[in-house]
């Protein structure tokens, strides 16, 4: 899927992303972060078990609250997102605004296939991703080393 291509938008739309303009902020490579996050070293800031009603409702919630605390999104509203699935390291960060405001995995979910995803800051300066592990829900807050 190309960045700025009519399928990269209608994707996104699905999920209640608007693809826009990143305005050449320089960002980490995708890759670095995708290893980084991948990390054994990386502990969650929430854990939602899977066994809890409505587990995936639950991680929407702990990943809005923490991405507001860590300042995910621009004063627009802009982030960055690596969408989870083959390629996605070789195709790099969209811009997003979420159209949306809440439920972001249980909406990638939905139209990607994955709750999986990492965001960044349009600085590159802050990650807040989701990942499934075995029996629990991760979401994951890190700063990027300048």
């Amino acid at each position: 899927m190309v960045p700025d291509s009519d399928e990269a938008r209608l994707l996104l739309a699905s999920c209640g992303l608007e693809l826009c303009v990143a305005n050449g902020d320089e960002t980490p490579a995708a890759l670095d972060i995708v290893q980084r996050m991948s990390s054994a070293y990386v502990e969650p800031v929430v854990a939602v078990p899977m066994d809890v009603p409505n587990p995936v409702e639950e991680l929407g919630r702990q990943w809005h609250r923490v991405a507001a605390q860590q300042r995910l999104a621009a004063d627009d509203g802009r982030f960055l997102i690596l969408l989870a699935g083959p390629g996605s390291s070789a195709r790099g960060w969209l811009c997003v605004k979420d159209l949306v405001g809440h439920d972001l995995p249980a909406r990638l979910l939905k139209g990607n296939g994955s709750l999986e995803f990492i965001a960044l800051s349009i600085d590159g300066k802050r990650i807040c991703a989701t990942s499934e592990e075995e029996d629990e829900y991760w979401v994951c807050s890190e700063e990027v080393p300048s």
